[in-house]
């Protein structure tokens, strides 16, 4: 029996009946007193996505039905649950400790138990229902969402105006709501970050192949940028600053999410094209998507809120759209954002808000904060670009050969999106007089 099969039989022969037994799985309506919710049929199939995911999900489709404890079955319809169970693979202690799957569904739990509901905007996310985490192995099951018209973006990467603006607003609100938490709730707002624990960059990286890659990644990006249309535009001691950076990137990236006040607050810490889904006006038009909604909160932190920006930039957006409208969709984040704010405190106007939620704040925040997200784009989005097999349980490729593959994967067209982000990195350091940070 395979991974895959081993854990859809235990969806369905362990994990669903143990919740309509437990009253986790309900129906929509009460059901009367003496009568029972039993469960009729469960069935279970992979999801297939287009998308990175480190979890393994499955979609369920639940089928209960009412039972009268003395009067035999009741006459109501049977009510169906769609549901997304996602489940850790088969891998052995070593590479469970090394990918926190512990700390990720712990930080998830929190997020949907606790933040969720003090924000009050429960409608705006995906319904959470149950999680269990074993020494090697945790699930969460979770709404279907598609269910209710919401479907990820078929673009993996280079996602449209459309859904920038969009993606970009939703996130100035989700940052506005918790800042009103922080600022209005302060005790309970302290409570709730002291239970996040850091899911990525809590220890060192003991894997030295993706040490390794990661260690290539910046390095190609700077090649790419001496190679391209930008090459006269930056100086050479700024590229050599740039690569004494990232001489370790992991870090580099260790330093960028520890929090840093006044600006710090709850992010989402993966909020990329991957974990999030959109609403359409017309359902069988993607062109032109009016809503999105964020999920998958494993990497919850507490940090600046530009290592949510910077990284959704860096990795799902492309140069075509950033190189005429990178002003404007920064504005257009950090309008949502104090907006919210200012609805939440109940103060008139942004305008009234302390200095440090002004647009200068915050646009020197993300010249601080892009070589968060360039750090990771340099080595995620190759593997978007040109998707390749991942193994949990042995290695691939060779440190050797995953270095070279890193050097190539993704083509030309990866070059001159790496090159362009280290650009648009100069010019805002520039902006701000900084080197490299």
């Amino acid at each position: 029996m395979n991974d895959t099969t081993h854990k859809e039989a235990y969806v369905r022969d362990v994990l669903i009946p143990g919740m309509v037994a437990r009253g986790q799985l309900a129906f929509t309506e009460p059901v009367p007193a003496g009568v029972k919710t039993l469960l009729k049929s469960v069935e279970v199939k992979p999801l297939v996505t287009n998308g990175f995911m480190l979890t393994i999900p499955f979609v369920v489709t639940v089928v209960l039905e009412r039972e009268g404890s003395a009067q035999g079955k009741e006459a109501q319809e049977p009510e169906t649950l769609h549901l997304i169970v996602k489940i850790t693979p088969d891998c052995n202690k070593e590479m469970y400790e090394s990918c926190q799957f512990e700390t990720l569904f712990e930080n998830e739990m929190v997020a949907y138990t606790e933040i969720i509901p003090a924000l009050g905007k429960a409608e705006l996310y995906p319904r959470y229902y149950h999680c269990e985490r074993k020494p090697a192995e945790a699930l969460m099951v979770m709404s279907d969402f598609s269910f209710s018209g919401w479907k990820m973006a078929p673009m993996v990467v280079n996602l449209p105006m459309d859904y920038i603006m969009l993606a970009v607003t939703e996130l100035g609100r989700f940052h506005g709501e918790c800042y009103g938490l922080k600022v209005a709730h302060r005790p309970q707002f302290d409570s709730m970050i002291a239970k996040f624990k850091e899911s990525r960059y809590a220890a060192d990286i003991t894997d030295h192949t993706w040490k390794a890659v990661m260690t290539v990644a910046p390095m190609r990006a700077i090649k790419a940028l001496k190679e391209s249309r930008f090459k006269g535009l930056v100086p050479a001691d700024y590229l050599e600053k740039l690569a004494r950076l990232f001489q370790d990137p992991w870090e580099h990236a260790k330093g960028k999410v520890k929090p840093r006040e006044p600006l710090a607050v709850i992010c989402h810490g993966d909020y990329l094209r991957n974990n999030m889904a959109f609403r359409y006006a017309d359902a069988k038009n993607p062109a032109r998507p009016t809503q999105v909604m964020m999920f998958d909160f494993q990497t919850l932190r507490y940090a600046s809120p530009m290592i949510d920006y910077a990284a959704f930039l860096a990795n799902s957006t492309g140069y075509a759209e950033r190189e005429h409208h990178f002003d404007t969709i920064f504005r257009t984040y950090h309008g949502a954002l104090v907006q919210t704010v200012a609805t939440v405190v109940g103060v008139p106007e942004p305008a009234d808000l302390p200095p440090y939620f002004s647009y200068e704040s915050f646009h020197r925040e993300l010249a601080e904060y892009y070589s968060y997200g360039f750090n990771i784009a340099s080595a995620f989005l190759m593997i978007l670009h040109e998707p390749m097999e991942i193994s949990f349980t042995e290695n691939i490729f060779t440190e050797e050969e995953s270095v070279a593959d890193a050097w190539k994967r993704g083509g030309e067209p990866l070059d001159r999106e790496l090159a362009a982000m280290v650009y648009e990195m100069y010019r805002l350091h520039s902006q701000y007089g900084l080197d490299p940070v």
